[in-house]
């Protein structure tokens, strides 16, 4: 299961215009990076649970047959969590583990070895962990990946500590432990096991893991990933339309964006249709679809989109300058 169904409040302005888990990274749809690795896993049957902009989800993913999977979706009027979503569709999963994984997290590690652990170790969920830089809660485990305290609860332990990579083995029959509604599948699952000494499993993964938890965040990374070296590189995806002699450097375009001629780009964003006029300037900015740069503006650390899509009623998740049809979101 890919949880999918937040609201996306940290990463406004930009979920404005597309849910969280589709918004576009190296050009592509978050998700579908998510799909490949699951298909690449073994993995044939997905469900997505849906609640904010669902149709920007079913849009982008399809019906699953592009990554070799069958996708059924999961519509939430109410957003039931981490645990709650999942309860929703116990039948979904029978009697077999499941990879509950979530949607607004770009990683790169081994899944088949993360299942094959949690099968020979006899633990009711497996989480994938990685080292904590700080700022998320705190995954205390024995020397054998044994979970011993999960944010100090059910009481605080001395061990190993690590972070949760948001990507979990589970048993589904403890699905059956939750109440229908809304719950969390840390506190409401995780740690009544914990505190009644069952056997979750904690296993350290290898590779690439992104939180994309606001804006700048969601930029920075993708300017990390540009493949190459130098600070010449750029993604130039195959249909975006760049003047001669503009040279983006370490930014990312997307098809059908358009770079009028003198203009420059510097560590941005540039989403599908997103337009830089003649001899305008962007640095540290997110463009998106429908943005306009205009000719002799500079877009410095801000986030340029459609002003119709923010209203000024709207809570874009930062400060607004409205440019005529056009909103600029401070970034910093």
């Amino acid at each position: 299961m890919v949880l999918a169904a937040g609201s996306g409040e940290r990463m406004r302005p930009l979920t404005l215009l597309r849910a969280k888990p589709v918004l576009p990274v190296l050009n592509r749809p978050l998700l579908h990076w998510t799909l490949a690795r699951l298909a690449r896993a073994g993995v044939r049957e997905v469900v997505v649970n849906l609640h904010h902009l669902p149709d920007t989800v079913t849009t982008a993913l399809g019906d699953g047959r592009r990554f070799g999977l069958r996708i059924r979706y999961s519509r939430e009027h109410a957003i039931l969590g981490t645990g709650g979503g999942p309860r929703a569709v116990r039948d979904f999963f029978g009697g077999e583990p499941f990879l509950l994984v979530n949607g607004d997290v770009l990683f790169d590690f081994d899944l088949k070895r993360l299942v094959a652990r949690h099968r020979t170790s006899g633990a009711r969920a497996t989480l994938a962990l990685r080292r904590n830089p700080g700022g998320y809660t705190a995954v205390v485990t024995d020397r054998r990946g044994r979970i011993l305290s999960i944010g100090g609860r059910p009481r605080p332990a001395r061990g190993t500590t690590a972070m949760f990579a948001s990507v979990h083995v589970v048993d589904p029959a403890l699905l059956d432990r939750l109440p229908e509604g809304a719950s969390d599948s840390v506190r409401d699952l995780y740690v009544p096991l914990l505190a009644e000494g069952q056997h979750l499993l904690g296993v350290r993964t290898r590779g690439a893991w992104y939180d994309f938890g606001r804006p700048s965040l969601y930029r920075d990374a993708q300017l990390r990933l540009v493949p190459g070296r130098g600070r010449d590189r750029a993604l130039v995806e195959r249909g975006a339309r760049v003047a001669p002699g503009v040279r983006p450097r370490r930014s990312v375009i997307g098809a059908g964006a358009r770079v009028g001629r003198g203009a420059r780009i510097e560590r941005s964003v540039l989403w599908d249709g997103a337009v830089v006029e003649p001899g305008a300037r962007v640095r540290g900015t997110i463009v998106t679809s429908g943005g306009i740069v205009r000719s002799g503006e500079t877009a410095n650390g801000v986030v340029v989109l459609p002003a119709a899509a923010v209203g000024r009623e709207a809570d874009a998740g930062g400060r607004v300058e409205w440019r005529e049809e056009m909103a600029w979101v401070d970034l910093r």
